[in-house]
């Protein structure tokens, strides 16, 4: 089963190509484009990218053994582990790869240097995890300049980086279909009172998976009360929200019965969701009944804090993003609602199905989009067992991993 589907700039985004970029006049949202927010919305404004030069096409200094720099933004996560160890299962399928994989501790200073090393040492190409999206740009042209391309994975970099592209699933769609789901779930006779978990703010996917999970709440609380938001006006109203959400910690949207009370960072990880959801709880225990957390571990950390206060099953967890094997029991036995698609194996494997194509199978990178994305869906208690990966080595879901699509492929 195709769980992935095909990479597009966005799952969202088909839908939307068509129909908008026939419209004689602009939907606002567009106008907010490119945003960190909103990162895996298609733009069916997008301008080709053909002649930004990205080092390419790069001939490796031996063929035989083509060196790949990987700077990782972090190896203190299980997800990130696993994109690791998944890109050097595929290399050695491949051979003929070499991968020096240097971790920056989330430090975008330690990026920086990693890039002089492998810039001094001459490497084939560059694989990058942004500890931040504007610097990573600055690498990026600096490696570039000195003849290697440079390829993104987990973050969407800022627009201006010479990327060949980056590699990840969808951020917001994940999140949209997932806020959309807990909404439904929570049902139009209850009021939202959320508190949000995020990895860290700043950062493109965690900023547009949380503003995801806002969009489809927004989407789902239109359509329970009538309020005819198109696709585009939720996405927008939700990126607005999520605005005030970042400028003033909180925001009440009356019309859609929602509220978020509160946003903590969590750092991607099981301990940082734990203590962002207390510090929430701490001061709204009595009124919040749902937790937003960007991803599976800050969700599992989430669900702990719920438990410690006696308040299991009271307080809902949906999250925007991983689909964790763990995640998916807790899905199926009813403890979280839901969780977004987000494989590290597939993030892994699918870098190096792109260089191995660039490299040895003459692929012309030139005019991808900025963020080639896996389309975003929502595991729920209701399709979870669909999800269920046979191969117990997968500690994710089940997946196929497509090919990149160009630009003008995505127009059409």
């Amino acid at each position: 089963m195709n769980i992935i589907g095909t990479l597009t700039a966005s799952a969202v985004g088909l839908g939307l190509l068509a129909g908008a970029a026939a419209a004689q006049d602009r939907h606002e949202l567009y106008s907010h484009m490119p945003d960190n927010a909103l990162s895996g919305v298609a733009d069916p404004y997008i301008e080709d990218r053909g002649d930004i030069d990205k080092a390419l096409p790069k001939t490796p200094r031996d063929p035989k053994n083509i060196v790949i720099g990987w700077s990782e933004i972090t190896m203190g996560n299980p997800w990130f582990v696993e994109v690791v160890e998944a890109a050097k299962r595929k290399a050695a399928e491949y051979g003929g790869y070499t991968i020096d994989v240097q971790v920056a501790d989330g430090d975008p200073a330690r990026t920086s240097a990693h890039f002089d090393g492998f810039i001094a040492r001459g490497v084939d190409v560059i694989v990058v995890d942004p500890t931040d999206v504007v610097g990573t740009a600055t690498d990026a042209q600096r490696a570039v300049d000195a003849g290697i391309p440079v390829i993104a994975i987990g973050t969407v970099p800022d627009a201006t980086a010479p990327v060949v592209t980056t590699l990840l699933a969808n951020p917001f769609e994940g999140g949209f279909e997932s806020g959309r789901y807990a909404a439904d779930k929570i049902g139009k006779d209850t009021d939202i009172v959320a508190g949000v978990t995020i990895g860290t703010l700043g950062n493109s996917t965690s900023e547009s998976r949380t503003t995801g999970l806002i969009s489809g709440i927004v989407q789902a609380r239109s359509d329970q009360f009538g309020l005819g938001l198109s696709r585009e006006d939720a996405t927008l109203q939700g990126f607005k929200l999520f605005q005030q959400l970042k400028t003033r910690g909180s925001f009440n949207w009356p019309e859609g019965h929602f509220e978020v009370v509160g946003i903590q960072p969590g750092g991607w990880t099981e301990e940082g969701g734990l203590k962002g959801a207390e510090d929430l709880l701490a001061g709204h225990r009595d009124r919040i009944n749902l937790i937003l957390a960007e991803n599976d571990f800050m969700g599992i950390g989430a669900l702990t804090a719920i438990e410690n206060i006696g308040r299991k099953g009271q307080i809902q967890v949906a999250c925007a993003a991983d689909g964790f094997r763990v995640s998916l029991d807790l899905i199926r036995d009813g403890d979280m609602l839901s969780t977004g698609t987000n494989s590290a194996r597939a993030n892994g494997e699918a870098v190096m199905m792109l260089i191995n194509d660039i490299f040895r199978n003459g692929f012309d990178a030139n005019d991808l989009p900025v963020g080639s994305h896996f389309p975003g869906a929502a595991i729920t208690r209701e399709n979870v067992d669909s999800y269920i990966d046979p191969d117990a080595t997968n500690p994710f879901f089940k997946f196929d991993v497509p090919p990149v699509r160009s630009i003008p492929e995505l127009r059409n």
